[in-house]
């Protein structure tokens, strides 16, 4: 959708009075012509600033207005100088959705910054007495979300579906206007680049590349903002599987049991995970087991016994039980005590020698991992041309025992591993010590769990014992305690277990239900095509081919302009292999950049995209640029009237000389004079806080 800037307007109250001064453009090209320092930047950063996009010069920028709306004003013949109390900017926009007049504060006791005024009409133009005003918020959080965020209005104004790009730090973030505004403004302090000026703070992954994609309506980058959206899925999905297997893992080793049969990861969730999985992994297949007399039982084993030994009915008297049995029973449980106790201690070691062997394992690939660091940083230093006495051993000490090498008598040991082989091996050790660890540390979990279950069966046996150790000594009529004992461990054991197994039970099924969105996952991504569309290429192409056309009637010089191509992957100008902001003079850097940004404004008029077909160039003719050259420049900027399209552009040349210069090219030139451009003006306006 065509958007047009109808005008801008500057408003000032000082200590000597109100100031102010209105700019209005017409279509097709328009040249903003004053002498230096006179308010020709001013004009044209008052419509960024109206538009709430000041912060694509950076996180912090001010309003860079300069000091005449923020802090004294000089006017007046002689010149004198006056403190601003108060001021203001707006601009007036017009497209099929209508004319807009914004305005924002920029300094007012009473109203913030980050407020804005949107008026419904030519407030600037014709007058903001009976027009209809409304308020938004900028530059606040949610202010290219929310309802009454402006930047959010503005973009549903421009016709723009602003699409969401994934961030560094995980999620995802729509594309700024602040990020595509450097597409259609270059500022003075931006000419040293033959791209935009970039836009970083929001910490999106390639946020300029992204912006070009949008104005040239690329349809790859939605391909790929759905592979960082599904890749960003598949992340929780492992985070929330790695929380319930914990969480699987704690609640069977309570209860000294174990779960078996469950992956670390469920299939396709590995971040470079190989073919498709054909299947969702089934926690179906997983076990609880609980150890039991040195043997891994299953769960509907020791819930049977449990069921068996917890019957419930009167306990049997210690006569009927009999003296005989009761220390018969008595001496089988101090033996099992015994037993018990001494695989406890043996689990023990065990459990220690593991925890042991990993912290050994863990220090080990620590240090190798650093000895393939400094082989790296070696091999980097051959590469760039460093002499080989980098790889002088003499002093060094050995990498296995850290025992100084500099008195070892050794005979002919044959040739030695180079810097490759070395890094290689190393990688195979480290894989290798790796695995061993991962071994390591599920022979320590495994000793966990059995000592606690261990534990378990040490505190029932000494319940046991105790029972029965009364039985000897109470009279005969009493029931037998160590019946009850029995009963009640058996129920108690029974009560835990069920509900430790429940709730194993519902994680699984959790879990389950976390497997079958990765594997769903996985397969979505697995099915998104690997390659850029062949129109993107085809759009990229015909912006190259203006680009070139363009620069050899801007007079590129540097090299052949041929040489000139839209790089695939920035989508910026380059030249293969070398660097054009540093390699091409300043004047060919500027060149570029106007054809580039003038480039896709074309390009993007005859794909029909979403860029508003309007384009500000703030002081063009930088580093001296030919007038010849400047002449063709400004010709060609001016056939933006043929689409209904319009340019801004700045310039310091006298009237005369843009007559000659611009010849038969029709043009709106506006010339601000040698005066400032912010002046002496009425008390009153309808558009003052």
């Amino acid at each position: 959708m065509k958007t047009r800037i109808r005008a801008v307007k500057l408003r000032v109250h000082s200590t000597a009075g109100p100031a102010g001064a209105t700019v209005k453009f017409g279509p097709g090209l328009n040249v903003l012509r004053a002498s230096n320092s006179r308010g020709k930047t001013q004009s044209l950063q008052a419509i960024v600033y109206s538009l709430g996009l000041e912060s694509m010069f950076g996180p912090n920028s001010g309003t860079s207005l300069g000091s005449a709306l923020t802090n004294q004003i000089s006017y007046g013949e002689p010149e004198s100088a006056a403190s601003v109390k108060s001021s203001w900017c707006a601009v007036e926009l017009e497209n099929p959705n209508g004319i807009i007049t914004v305005q924002r504060a920029v300094k007012n006791s009473r109203v913030q910054p980050n407020l804005v005024r949107v008026w419904r009409g030519p407030a600037i133009t014709e007058g903001a007495a009976d027009l209809r005003r409304e308020e938004y918020f900028v530059r606040e959080s949610g202010s290219a979300k929310n309802p009454r965020g402006f930047h959010r209005f503005l973009a549903e104004y421009l016709g723009w579906s602003l699409p969401s790009i994934p961030k560094y730090t995980g999620g995802e973030a729509l594309l700024y206007p602040e990020i595509i505004f450097p597409f259609l403004y270059a500022d003075q302090r931006s000419w040293g680049s033959a791209g935009p000026r970039p836009v970083t703070h929001y910490q999106l992954r390639e946020p300029t590349r992204r912006a070009a994609e949008f104005l040239l309506g690329f349809a790859g980058p939605e391909t790929a903002a759905q592979r960082y959206r599904l890749e960003d899925q598949i992340k929780k999905l492992r985070s929330d599987w790695a929380t319930k297997l914990a969480a699987v893992q704690a609640t069977a080793s309570a209860a000294g049991g174990r779960v078996v049969g469950l992956p670390e990861l469920p299939a396709g969730a590995r971040s470079r995970s190989g073919s498709r999985p054909t299947r969702p992994t089934s926690t179906a297949e997983s076990r609880l087991q609980v150890l039991v007399d040195e043997e891994w039982v299953s769960d509907e084993e020791l819930l049977q016994s449990l069921r068996e030994a917890a019957i419930p009915g009167p306990a049997p008297q210690v006569t009927d039980v009999g003296h005989d049995l009761i220390q018969s029973r008595l001496s089988e449980q101090e033996s099992e005590l015994t037993r018990l106790t001494t695989m406890a201690k043996i689990v023990e070691q065990n459990l220690t020698l593991n925890e042991r062997q990993v912290a050994i394992l863990d220090e080990r690939i620590t240090a190798m991992s650093d000895e393939k660091l400094k082989n790296q940083d070696v091999k980097t230093l051959l590469r760039l041309g460093s002499s080989s006495e980098v790889l002088n051993l003499d002093a060094a000490d050995c990498p296995t025992c850290h025992q100084p090498l500099s008195n070892v008598e050794a005979g002919h040991v044959g040739p030695v591993l180079d810097v490759d082989a070395t890094i290689s091996l190393l990688s195979s050790q480290i894989r290798t010590f790796e695995e061993m660890r991962r071994q390591a540390r599920e022979s320590a979990t495994e000793s966990r769990v059995s000592y606690r279950a261990i534990q378990r069966a040490v505190d029932i046996c000494r319940m046991q014992i105790k029972a029965l150790q009364d039985d000897l000594v109470v009279p005969g009529d009493f029931p037998s305690s160590g019946d009850i004992a029995k009963r009640v461990a058996a129920e108690v054991l029974l009560f835990e277990f069920t509900r430790a197994r429940d709730a194993v039970q519902d994680l699984l099924s959790e879990m389950q239900g976390l497997a079958d969105s990765v594997f769903e996952v996985r397969t979505e991504l697995s099915n998104l095509p690997n390659v850029t569309p062949q129109e993107d290429y085809r759009r990229r192409d015909i912006l190259q081919k203006s680009v070139r056309e363009q620069l050899t009637d801007f007079g590129f010089s540097s090299y052949d302009a041929a040489l000139v191509s839209i790089d695939e992957e920035t989508l910026r100008p380059e030249r293969e292999g070398l660097n054009l902001d540093t390699d091409a003079s300043a004047s060919d850097v500027v060149r570029t950049k106007i054809a580039y940004l003038n480039g896709i404004r074309e390009v993007a008029n005859s794909l029909r995209t979403q860029h508003p077909g309007f384009l500000l160039l703030d002081e063009p003719r930088q580093h001296e640029l030919d007038e010849d050259h400047f002449r063709a420049t400004l010709r060609r900027l001016a056939q933006c009237s043929d689409i209904n399209d319009q340019v801004i552009a700045t310039s310091a040349a006298s009237v005369s000389a843009l007559s000659v210069m611009l010849g038969s090219a029709q043009a709106n030139v506006i010339d601000l004079g040698s005066q400032r451009l912010i002046r002496p003006a009425t008390s009153e306006d309808p558009m003052d806080y």
